[in-house]
Protein backbone atom coordinates (compact mmCIF):
# COMPACT_ATOMS: atom_id res chain seq x y z
CA UNK A 1 0.00 0.00 0.00
CA UNK A 2 1.09 3.31 -0.51
CA UNK A 3 1.87 5.77 1.80
CA UNK A 4 1.77 9.51 1.47
CA UNK A 5 2.63 12.88 3.45
CA UNK A 6 0.99 16.48 3.80
CA UNK A 7 2.86 19.32 3.94
CA UNK A 8 0.86 22.67 4.78
CA UNK A 9 1.83 26.17 4.46
CA UNK A 10 0.20 29.15 6.38
CA UNK A 11 1.64 31.95 4.57
CA UNK A 12 0.57 35.59 4.44
CA UNK A 13 -2.26 35.78 2.45
CA UNK A 14 -3.20 31.86 2.28
CA UNK A 15 -2.52 28.47 3.15
CA UNK A 16 -1.43 25.80 0.77
CA UNK A 17 -1.16 22.29 1.01
CA UNK A 18 -0.17 19.31 -0.94
CA UNK A 19 -0.07 15.31 -0.37
CA UNK A 20 2.65 13.67 -1.95
CA UNK A 21 3.52 10.06 -1.85
CA UNK A 22 7.07 9.04 -0.08
CA UNK A 23 8.31 8.07 -3.87
CA UNK A 24 7.72 12.06 -4.49
CA UNK A 25 4.62 11.90 -6.62
CA UNK A 26 2.49 15.06 -5.81
CA UNK A 27 -1.27 13.52 -5.62
CA UNK A 28 -3.10 16.59 -4.99
CA UNK A 29 -3.24 20.90 -3.66
CA UNK A 30 -5.16 22.42 -2.10
CA UNK A 31 -5.69 26.52 -1.24
CA UNK A 32 -7.27 28.68 0.88
CA UNK A 33 -7.06 32.17 1.26
CA UNK A 34 -7.91 35.33 3.60
CA UNK A 35 -6.79 38.40 4.20
CA UNK A 36 -4.61 40.66 6.86
CA UNK A 37 -5.27 43.94 8.56
CA UNK A 38 -3.50 47.09 8.21
CA UNK A 39 -5.58 49.15 10.37
CA UNK A 40 -2.93 51.79 10.22
CA UNK A 41 -0.13 53.01 8.25
CA UNK A 42 2.39 50.21 9.15
CA UNK A 43 0.30 47.76 11.27
CA UNK A 44 -0.34 44.61 9.93
CA UNK A 45 -2.66 42.48 11.60
CA UNK A 46 -4.04 38.29 11.09
CA UNK A 47 -6.21 36.34 12.87
CA UNK A 48 -5.42 32.74 14.35
CA UNK A 49 -9.05 31.54 13.68
CA UNK A 50 -8.84 32.17 9.94
CA UNK A 51 -5.37 29.96 9.39
CA UNK A 52 -6.99 27.23 12.04
CA UNK A 53 -9.73 27.75 9.46
CA UNK A 54 -8.00 27.47 6.64
CA UNK A 55 -5.57 24.48 7.63
CA UNK A 56 -8.36 22.33 8.89
CA UNK A 57 -9.77 23.19 5.33
CA UNK A 58 -6.97 22.17 3.48
CA UNK A 59 -6.42 19.29 5.09
CA UNK A 60 -10.00 17.97 4.13
CA UNK A 61 -9.56 18.30 0.67
CA UNK A 62 -6.19 16.51 0.79
CA UNK A 63 -7.43 13.79 2.91
CA UNK A 64 -10.25 13.29 -0.13
CA UNK A 65 -7.66 11.31 -1.97
CA UNK A 66 -6.52 8.78 0.01
CA UNK A 67 -7.30 5.94 2.72
CA UNK A 68 -6.83 7.22 6.48
CA UNK A 69 -4.15 4.57 7.11
CA UNK A 70 -1.99 5.68 4.03
CA UNK A 71 -0.84 9.13 5.56
CA UNK A 72 1.78 8.44 7.30
CA UNK A 73 2.80 12.35 8.88
CA UNK A 74 1.55 15.82 8.88
CA UNK A 75 4.98 19.19 8.75
CA UNK A 76 2.93 22.05 9.27
CA UNK A 77 4.93 25.38 8.69
CA UNK A 78 3.66 29.36 9.03
CA UNK A 79 4.67 32.58 8.31
CA UNK A 80 6.61 34.54 10.65
CA UNK A 81 4.22 35.67 12.92
CA UNK A 82 6.21 38.18 15.23
CA UNK A 83 4.02 38.68 18.13
CA UNK A 84 2.99 35.05 18.27
CA UNK A 85 -0.82 34.80 18.70
CA UNK A 86 -2.05 35.55 22.09
CA UNK A 87 -3.91 32.62 24.10
CA UNK A 88 -5.42 31.41 27.53
CA UNK A 89 -4.92 28.23 29.28
CA UNK A 90 -7.47 26.48 26.99
CA UNK A 91 -5.18 27.54 23.80
CA UNK A 92 -8.72 30.33 22.89
CA UNK A 93 -7.17 32.98 20.93
CA UNK A 94 -7.04 36.14 22.80
CA UNK A 95 -6.15 38.65 19.78
CA UNK A 96 -4.63 39.28 16.62
CA UNK A 97 -1.03 37.93 15.59
CA UNK A 98 1.18 41.36 15.03
CA UNK A 99 2.65 39.77 11.88
CA UNK A 100 6.12 39.96 10.84
CA UNK A 101 5.45 43.20 8.14
CA UNK A 102 4.33 45.18 11.31
CA UNK A 103 6.13 47.82 11.99
CA UNK A 104 4.36 49.86 14.78
CA UNK A 105 7.30 49.06 17.75
CA UNK A 106 9.78 51.64 16.70
CA UNK A 107 10.16 53.14 20.30
CA UNK A 108 11.46 49.87 21.96
CA UNK A 109 13.43 49.79 19.28
CA UNK A 110 15.43 52.72 20.87
CA UNK A 111 14.96 51.17 24.31
CA UNK A 112 16.31 48.35 23.53
CA UNK A 113 19.64 50.36 22.72
CA UNK A 114 19.21 52.03 25.70
CA UNK A 115 19.68 49.10 27.66
CA UNK A 116 22.05 46.41 25.70
CA UNK A 117 24.93 46.98 23.16
CA UNK A 118 24.49 46.30 19.63
CA UNK A 119 27.59 44.20 20.12
CA UNK A 120 26.05 42.19 23.10
CA UNK A 121 22.70 41.88 21.31
CA UNK A 122 24.33 40.63 18.14
CA UNK A 123 26.36 38.19 20.24
CA UNK A 124 24.07 36.83 22.30
CA UNK A 125 20.93 36.24 19.56
CA UNK A 126 22.85 37.17 15.69
CA UNK A 127 20.44 39.46 15.57
CA UNK A 128 19.63 43.36 16.37
CA UNK A 129 16.72 45.28 17.68
CA UNK A 130 14.45 46.29 14.79
CA UNK A 131 10.18 45.90 14.77
CA UNK A 132 10.39 43.29 12.07
CA UNK A 133 11.19 40.96 15.78
CA UNK A 134 9.09 39.18 17.81
CA UNK A 135 10.29 40.25 21.38
CA UNK A 136 10.14 43.99 20.41
CA UNK A 137 6.42 43.34 19.54
CA UNK A 138 5.78 42.01 22.37
CA UNK A 139 6.91 45.03 24.36
CA UNK A 140 4.74 47.12 22.64
CA UNK A 141 1.87 45.05 23.32
CA UNK A 142 2.97 44.91 27.13
CA UNK A 143 2.82 48.87 26.96
CA UNK A 144 -0.08 49.43 24.47
CA UNK A 145 -1.92 46.54 25.61
CA UNK A 146 -1.44 46.01 29.19
CA UNK A 147 -4.35 43.77 29.96
CA UNK A 148 -4.01 41.86 26.28
CA UNK A 149 -0.39 41.20 27.88
CA UNK A 150 -1.37 40.06 31.45
CA UNK A 151 -4.27 37.96 29.88
CA UNK A 152 -1.92 35.84 27.57
CA UNK A 153 -0.72 32.65 28.99
CA UNK A 154 1.20 31.71 25.53
CA UNK A 155 2.20 33.52 22.54
CA UNK A 156 2.19 31.30 20.23
CA UNK A 157 3.51 30.95 16.82
CA UNK A 158 1.14 29.93 13.55
CA UNK A 159 1.94 26.66 12.97
CA UNK A 160 2.67 26.40 17.03
CA UNK A 161 -1.07 27.99 17.29
CA UNK A 162 -2.56 24.94 14.94
CA UNK A 163 -0.54 22.28 16.36
CA UNK A 164 -1.55 22.35 19.62
CA UNK A 165 -5.32 23.00 18.79
CA UNK A 166 -5.22 19.78 16.59
CA UNK A 167 -2.71 17.54 18.85
CA UNK A 168 -2.81 19.80 22.20
CA UNK A 169 1.15 19.51 22.51
CA UNK A 170 2.35 22.81 22.78
CA UNK A 171 6.13 23.27 21.00
CA UNK A 172 7.83 26.05 19.34
CA UNK A 173 10.71 25.11 16.21
CA UNK A 174 13.91 26.43 16.80
CA UNK A 175 13.90 28.46 13.74
CA UNK A 176 10.94 30.26 15.49
CA UNK A 177 12.71 30.81 18.44
CA UNK A 178 15.49 32.15 17.16
CA UNK A 179 13.42 34.62 14.67
CA UNK A 180 11.53 36.28 17.83
CA UNK A 181 15.25 37.36 18.02
CA UNK A 182 16.40 39.36 21.47
CA UNK A 183 14.96 36.49 23.80
CA UNK A 184 16.71 33.71 22.22
CA UNK A 185 20.64 32.79 22.94
CA UNK A 186 21.37 31.41 19.87
CA UNK A 187 24.44 29.56 20.69
CA UNK A 188 22.50 27.62 23.71
CA UNK A 189 19.68 27.31 21.96
CA UNK A 190 17.53 28.06 24.69
CA UNK A 191 15.92 31.62 25.72
CA UNK A 192 17.92 34.29 26.95
CA UNK A 193 16.72 35.06 30.40
CA UNK A 194 19.04 38.03 31.37
CA UNK A 195 18.16 39.73 28.09
CA UNK A 196 14.82 39.44 28.65
CA UNK A 197 14.41 40.51 32.53
CA UNK A 198 16.30 43.28 30.68
CA UNK A 199 13.05 44.08 28.23
CA UNK A 200 10.79 43.15 30.68
CA UNK A 201 9.51 40.15 28.85
CA UNK A 202 8.09 37.41 30.99
CA UNK A 203 9.54 33.76 29.35
CA UNK A 204 6.71 31.83 30.96
CA UNK A 205 4.27 33.21 28.54
CA UNK A 206 6.70 31.41 25.79
CA UNK A 207 6.50 27.77 24.23
CA UNK A 208 8.95 26.32 26.46
CA UNK A 209 9.38 23.18 24.52
CA UNK A 210 11.86 23.84 21.42
CA UNK A 211 11.30 21.29 19.04
CA UNK A 212 13.20 20.18 15.53
CA UNK A 213 11.60 19.93 12.27
CA UNK A 214 12.20 16.42 12.29
CA UNK A 215 10.79 15.42 16.00
CA UNK A 216 7.35 15.14 16.43
CA UNK A 217 5.62 17.96 17.73
CA UNK A 218 2.46 16.25 18.59
CA UNK A 219 0.02 13.59 17.69
CA UNK A 220 -3.55 14.20 16.27
CA UNK A 221 -6.53 13.79 18.84
CA UNK A 222 -9.26 11.38 18.01
CA UNK A 223 -11.61 14.62 17.62
CA UNK A 224 -9.81 16.54 14.93
CA UNK A 225 -9.15 12.78 13.32
CA UNK A 226 -12.47 12.09 12.83
CA UNK A 227 -13.01 15.69 11.46
CA UNK A 228 -10.47 15.48 8.96
CA UNK A 229 -10.77 12.49 7.71
CA UNK A 230 -7.00 11.29 9.06
CA UNK A 231 -5.75 8.94 11.41
CA UNK A 232 -5.64 9.38 15.24
CA UNK A 233 -2.50 9.61 16.66
CA UNK A 234 -1.15 11.01 13.11
CA UNK A 235 2.12 12.59 13.98
CA UNK A 236 2.34 16.53 13.32
CA UNK A 237 5.68 17.90 12.63
CA UNK A 238 6.52 21.72 13.50
CA UNK A 239 8.62 22.62 10.64
CA UNK A 240 8.69 26.90 11.75
CA UNK A 241 9.06 29.94 9.75
CA UNK A 242 7.97 28.86 6.29
CA UNK A 243 11.08 30.04 4.41
CA UNK A 244 13.13 27.53 6.57
CA UNK A 245 10.83 24.76 5.02
CA UNK A 246 10.60 27.18 1.34
CA UNK A 247 14.89 26.42 1.36
CA UNK A 248 14.45 22.82 2.05
CA UNK A 249 12.21 22.64 -0.80
CA UNK A 250 15.12 23.42 -3.19
CA UNK A 251 16.93 20.34 -2.01
CA UNK A 252 19.56 22.66 0.41
CA UNK A 253 20.63 19.75 3.10
CA UNK A 254 24.16 21.51 3.85
CA UNK A 255 26.03 24.33 3.38
CA UNK A 256 26.96 26.75 0.60
CA UNK A 257 23.69 27.00 -1.52
CA UNK A 258 21.97 30.48 -2.09
CA UNK A 259 18.12 30.64 -2.56
CA UNK A 260 15.92 33.72 -2.97
CA UNK A 261 12.76 32.96 -2.41
CA UNK A 262 10.64 35.62 -4.27
CA UNK A 263 6.39 35.90 -3.50
CA UNK A 264 5.05 38.80 -1.57
CA UNK A 265 8.03 39.40 0.03
CA UNK A 266 11.73 38.44 -0.80
CA UNK A 267 13.88 36.38 1.24
CA UNK A 268 17.72 35.59 0.05
CA UNK A 269 19.39 33.34 2.24
CA UNK A 270 22.02 31.33 2.22
CA UNK A 271 22.62 28.50 5.39
CA UNK A 272 25.59 27.98 6.86
CA UNK A 273 27.61 26.28 10.17
CA UNK A 274 28.83 29.39 12.01
CA UNK A 275 26.68 32.62 11.95
CA UNK A 276 26.86 35.78 9.26
CA UNK A 277 27.12 38.06 12.73
CA UNK A 278 27.49 41.92 12.00
CA UNK A 279 26.63 41.86 8.31
CA UNK A 280 22.96 43.33 9.45
CA UNK A 281 21.61 40.12 8.21
CA UNK A 282 18.61 37.68 9.94
CA UNK A 283 19.94 34.77 11.19
CA UNK A 284 18.55 31.79 13.40
CA UNK A 285 19.09 27.58 13.35
CA UNK A 286 17.98 26.49 9.64
CA UNK A 287 15.33 24.39 9.61
CA UNK A 288 16.74 21.10 9.42
CA UNK A 289 19.73 19.87 11.82
CA UNK A 290 19.21 22.96 13.40
CA UNK A 291 22.11 22.58 15.78
CA UNK A 292 24.02 21.87 13.17
CA UNK A 293 23.27 24.55 10.95
CA UNK A 294 22.11 28.66 10.76
CA UNK A 295 19.93 29.83 8.16
CA UNK A 296 20.95 33.86 7.39
CA UNK A 297 19.21 35.69 5.28
CA UNK A 298 18.22 38.85 4.45
CA UNK A 299 15.27 40.34 1.99
CA UNK A 300 12.35 42.79 0.89
CA UNK A 301 9.20 43.39 2.63
CA UNK A 302 7.35 44.13 -0.51
CA UNK A 303 8.70 42.31 -3.60
CA UNK A 304 6.08 40.81 -5.21
CA UNK A 305 3.47 42.86 -3.47
CA UNK A 306 4.94 46.04 -5.40
CA UNK A 307 4.30 44.67 -8.68
CA UNK A 308 0.90 43.00 -7.51
CA UNK A 309 -0.11 46.48 -6.53
CA UNK A 310 1.30 48.16 -9.69
CA UNK A 311 -0.57 45.79 -12.08
CA UNK A 312 -4.36 46.53 -9.42
CA UNK A 313 -4.05 49.58 -9.53
CA UNK A 314 -3.07 51.16 -12.56
CA UNK A 315 -2.42 47.91 -14.75
CA UNK A 316 -6.62 46.46 -14.75
CA UNK A 317 -4.31 43.42 -13.06
CA UNK A 318 -2.85 42.62 -16.61
CA UNK A 319 0.76 42.08 -15.23
CA UNK A 320 1.20 39.03 -18.09
CA UNK A 321 0.73 41.58 -20.56
CA UNK A 322 3.07 44.11 -18.86
CA UNK A 323 5.88 41.62 -18.49
CA UNK A 324 5.48 40.68 -22.18
CA UNK A 325 5.26 44.14 -22.92
CA UNK A 326 8.40 45.87 -21.29
CA UNK A 327 10.84 43.29 -22.46
CA UNK A 328 11.57 46.10 -24.63
CA UNK A 329 12.43 48.39 -22.47
CA UNK A 330 16.06 49.23 -21.92
CA UNK A 331 17.97 48.58 -18.51
CA UNK A 332 17.02 51.79 -16.58
CA UNK A 333 13.36 51.83 -17.55
CA UNK A 334 14.38 54.91 -19.25
CA UNK A 335 15.18 57.07 -16.29
CA UNK A 336 12.81 55.20 -13.62
CA UNK A 337 13.88 54.61 -10.51
CA UNK A 338 11.95 52.39 -7.70
CA UNK A 339 12.75 52.07 -4.37
CA UNK A 340 10.83 49.26 -3.55
CA UNK A 341 10.16 49.66 0.12
CA UNK A 342 6.36 50.27 0.54
CA UNK A 343 6.16 48.94 4.17
CA UNK A 344 9.56 50.14 5.36
CA UNK A 345 12.47 47.54 4.98
CA UNK A 346 14.13 44.85 7.34
CA UNK A 347 17.58 43.53 6.66
CA UNK A 348 19.77 44.70 5.89
CA UNK A 349 18.45 48.79 5.85
CA UNK A 350 16.77 48.14 8.57
CA UNK A 351 14.51 51.30 8.15
CA UNK A 352 11.19 52.21 9.46
CA UNK A 353 10.51 55.00 8.07
CA UNK A 354 11.68 54.63 4.54
CA UNK A 355 8.86 54.39 1.92
CA UNK A 356 8.03 53.51 -1.85
CA UNK A 357 9.55 56.06 -4.19
CA UNK A 358 9.14 56.43 -7.71
CA UNK A 359 12.23 58.60 -9.50
CA UNK A 360 12.29 60.27 -12.72
CA UNK A 361 8.58 60.30 -13.80
CA UNK A 362 8.14 62.87 -16.93
CA UNK A 363 5.36 63.23 -19.83
CA UNK A 364 7.31 60.42 -21.58
CA UNK A 365 7.09 57.54 -18.89
CA UNK A 366 4.84 54.81 -19.92
CA UNK A 367 3.31 52.19 -18.26
CA UNK A 368 5.54 49.62 -19.53
CA UNK A 369 8.56 51.84 -17.83
CA UNK A 370 6.88 52.04 -14.64
CA UNK A 371 6.38 48.40 -14.71
CA UNK A 372 10.16 47.20 -15.87
CA UNK A 373 11.09 49.97 -12.83
CA UNK A 374 8.98 47.88 -10.38
CA UNK A 375 10.52 44.66 -11.75
CA UNK A 376 14.47 45.99 -11.74
CA UNK A 377 13.84 47.12 -8.00
CA UNK A 378 13.33 43.49 -6.84
CA UNK A 379 15.70 42.58 -9.24
CA UNK A 380 18.17 45.36 -7.27
CA UNK A 381 16.85 44.22 -3.86
CA UNK A 382 18.00 40.43 -4.55
CA UNK A 383 21.89 42.01 -5.50
CA UNK A 384 21.74 43.90 -1.91
CA UNK A 385 21.09 41.00 -0.18
CA UNK A 386 22.82 38.93 -1.54
CA UNK A 387 25.89 40.98 -1.28
CA UNK A 388 25.35 40.63 2.39
CA UNK A 389 26.39 37.28 2.08
CA UNK A 390 30.38 38.88 0.97
CA UNK A 391 32.38 35.70 -0.52
CA UNK A 392 30.78 33.14 0.68
CA UNK A 393 28.13 33.37 -2.74
CA UNK A 394 29.21 31.10 -5.06
CA UNK A 395 28.33 31.91 -9.27
CA UNK A 396 24.81 30.47 -8.77
CA UNK A 397 21.36 31.10 -7.32
CA UNK A 398 18.58 29.80 -6.97
CA UNK A 399 15.21 31.73 -7.55
CA UNK A 400 12.12 29.90 -6.46
CA UNK A 401 8.27 31.53 -6.30
CA UNK A 402 6.18 33.24 -7.62
CA UNK A 403 7.81 35.65 -10.15
CA UNK A 404 10.12 32.89 -11.39
CA UNK A 405 7.22 32.06 -13.44
CA UNK A 406 8.31 35.10 -15.35
CA UNK A 407 11.47 33.69 -17.87
CA UNK A 408 11.77 38.27 -17.97
CA UNK A 409 12.45 38.24 -14.45
CA UNK A 410 14.88 35.54 -14.38
CA UNK A 411 16.96 37.00 -17.12
CA UNK A 412 16.61 40.37 -14.96
CA UNK A 413 18.00 38.87 -12.02
CA UNK A 414 20.46 37.42 -13.86
CA UNK A 415 21.65 40.32 -15.76
CA UNK A 416 21.75 42.57 -12.42
CA UNK A 417 23.58 40.15 -10.16
CA UNK A 418 25.98 38.72 -12.57
CA UNK A 419 24.85 34.86 -11.19
CA UNK A 420 23.60 31.91 -12.81
CA UNK A 421 20.12 32.00 -12.27
CA UNK A 422 18.47 28.67 -11.35
CA UNK A 423 15.04 28.42 -11.06
CA UNK A 424 12.31 25.36 -10.35
CA UNK A 425 8.85 24.45 -10.49
CA UNK A 426 9.36 20.92 -8.69
CA UNK A 427 10.37 23.08 -5.63
CA UNK A 428 10.77 26.03 -3.21
CA UNK A 429 7.45 25.89 -2.21
CA UNK A 430 7.20 25.63 2.16
CA UNK A 431 4.48 22.93 1.84
CA UNK A 432 6.97 20.71 -0.23
CA UNK A 433 10.09 21.46 2.70
CA UNK A 434 7.74 20.86 5.21
CA UNK A 435 6.43 17.32 3.33
CA UNK A 436 10.20 16.46 2.74
CA UNK A 437 11.16 17.06 6.96
CA UNK A 438 7.91 15.51 8.61
CA UNK A 439 8.85 12.37 5.60
CA UNK A 440 12.09 12.54 7.01
CA UNK A 441 11.16 12.67 10.68
CA UNK A 442 9.34 9.65 10.19
CA UNK A 443 11.67 7.43 8.73
CA UNK A 444 9.78 6.96 5.52
CA UNK A 445 12.54 9.26 3.53
CA UNK A 446 15.89 10.37 3.46
CA UNK A 447 17.83 13.45 2.42
CA UNK A 448 19.61 12.14 -0.43
CA UNK A 449 15.99 10.98 -1.60
CA UNK A 450 14.19 14.35 -1.61
CA UNK A 451 17.00 16.24 -3.40
CA UNK A 452 16.63 13.58 -6.32
CA UNK A 453 12.56 15.27 -6.54
CA UNK A 454 13.76 18.65 -7.30
CA UNK A 455 14.66 19.31 -10.88
CA UNK A 456 15.87 22.45 -12.52
CA UNK A 457 13.71 24.21 -15.17
CA UNK A 458 15.59 26.84 -16.26
CA UNK A 459 19.39 27.92 -16.33
CA UNK A 460 19.42 31.55 -17.35
CA UNK A 461 23.08 33.51 -17.47
CA UNK A 462 23.96 37.28 -17.06
CA UNK A 463 23.96 38.75 -20.23
CA UNK A 464 27.59 40.42 -19.68
CA UNK A 465 27.28 43.88 -21.44
CA UNK A 466 23.80 44.50 -19.64
CA UNK A 467 25.60 43.61 -16.74
CA UNK A 468 28.06 46.20 -16.81
CA UNK A 469 25.15 48.35 -18.04
CA UNK A 470 23.51 47.52 -14.32
CA UNK A 471 26.59 48.14 -12.46
CA UNK A 472 25.62 52.00 -12.98
CA UNK A 473 21.36 51.44 -12.11
CA UNK A 474 22.45 49.60 -9.06
CA UNK A 475 24.57 53.10 -7.61
CA UNK A 476 21.51 55.11 -8.57
CA UNK A 477 19.07 53.04 -6.59
CA UNK A 478 21.52 52.69 -3.81
CA UNK A 479 22.47 56.54 -3.76
CA UNK A 480 18.49 57.34 -4.08
CA UNK A 481 17.64 55.47 -0.99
Amino acid sequence: MKKYIMGIDIGTSSTKGLLISTTGEIVRQAKSSYEIATPHAGWAEASATDWLAAVTSVIKELSQSLLPEQLVAIGLDGLYGGSGVPVDQENHVLGPALIWMDRRATAQVKEVQSKVSAAELMQVTGNLADPYYGYLKLMWLKENEPDLYAQTARFLPPESYVIKELTGSESINYSAAGNLAGVFDIRTKRWAPELAAKFGIDLTKLPQRFVDSTTVAGLVTSDWAQRLGIPANLPIFNTGVDVGPATVGTGVFETGNVTAAIGTSMNAALVTQQPLLDRNLIIWPYAYQPHRYYYNFAGANTAGAIVAWFTQEFAQNDAQQLDQLSQAVPAGSNGITVLPFFMGERSPLWDSNVRGTILGLSLNTSKRDLYNAFQEAIAFSVRQSIEQFGDQVGTEITVVGGVSNSAKMLHLIADVTGKVVKSTHSGGEADLGSAILAGIGAGVLDPQTAKTWIKIDETVLPNAERHQQYHYYYKKYRDAY
